[in-house]
């Protein structure tokens, strides 16, 4: 018999994510997402679907005290949320959405193929491509822009930049982050997950935990005016966070950006992800979208 409980102790709530989470993506560690959570640790509402003793569905929510709507755990910057199951319990995930929450419910960035998911309203888009076939920049291009014309002048601009500037790529210098949040602070504005000191700090935690991260400068002329914080895991190559001094090299960003694939496809990523909505930059690069979708209840 199928019972649903309701856990809020946290240590309790971390055992259960860790026992039915299968860490497929960044985004379901619970290391990941605690970096976020600790510094704006609303209550937690955690729903979880028992067989018997054994648990085997969860919806990891908390509570918004300032919005007064359960959300997902975290995910104020993080995309890809879903509900974890064991194996064989997939079946539950219409149960937990008509689950009686005490507060109405707003979920971002809900991620997922199923009937039920995908009937949801769409809310955005993860932008990436599959460079898994690429030997190089240019079969990305070749895929990208199958048009002559348009791949021509899209790879004109390294080109030129490279002749016009001297430019260097300098690797795993983390001395830049604080630069690089303020770049990035600088180029998305209020849209930039980047303005309070609070929500600076996870990423600072997020560089503590054993993963393989990736930190980027660009150098034009003497000057560093582009940084990046990318990761790989499970050979998908996560470029995180961005910023670049426009008003000094227009597409000096964009140099950034190929630099970055090109440091995936050397280390053997598969997926080359560029995060969670257009930026006024994405469709440019011709990648390839992926929907994510939001669930409302009670607003």
């Amino acid at each position: 018999m199928i019972e649903i409980k309701l856990i809020q102790d946290l240590e309790q709530a971390k055992e259960i994510w860790n026992q039915l989470s299968k860490n497929e993506t960044l985004y379901d560690r619970w290391d990941v997402r605690y970096c976020f959570y600790k510094h704006k640790p609303y209550p937690l509402y955690f729903y979880v679907a028992y067989d018997e003793e054994t648990p085997v569905a969860l919806l990891p929510l908390e509570y918004n005290t300032k919005e007064n709507y359960l959300e997902f755990l975290a995910e104020a910057f993080i995309e890809g949320n879903h509900p974890f199951f064991k194996s064989g319990y997939e079946y539950l995930l219409p149960k937990l959405f008509q689950i009686d929450f005490p507060y109405p419910v707003q979920i971002f960035d809900l991620d997922g193929e199923d009937q039920l998911t995908s009937a949801l309203p769409l809310e955005d888009y993860v932008y990436y491509v599959n460079i898994s076939q690429f030997k190089n920049f240019d079969d990305y291009l070749l895929q990208a822009f199958p048009n002559g014309r348009k791949r021509y002048n899209f790879k004109r601009l390294f080109t030129l930049l490279e002749k016009e500037h001297s430019l260097e790529i300098i690797e795993d210098d983390f001395s830049g982050l604080e630069k690089l949040m303020d770049l990035n602070v600088k180029n998305f504005g209020t849209e930039s997950y980047l303005n309070t000191k609070v929500e600076r700090q996870a990423f600072f935690d997020l560089l503590q935990l054993p993963l393989d991260w990736k930190m980027m400068a660009l150098v034009v002329d003497g000057q560093k005016l582009a940084y990046s914080l990318s990761v790989i895991y499970n050979k998908v190559y996560y470029y995180l966070i961005v910023g670049s001094d426009i008003s000094e090299v227009k597409d000096a960003f964009k140099y950034l950006t190929k630099a970055n694939m090109e440091l995936a496809l050397k280390n053997g990523a598969q997926i080359f992800d560029c995060s969670l909505g257009d930026c006024n930059w994405k469709q440019y690069w011709h990648l390839t979208k992926k929907p994510q979708y939001k669930f409302e209840k009670g607003l």
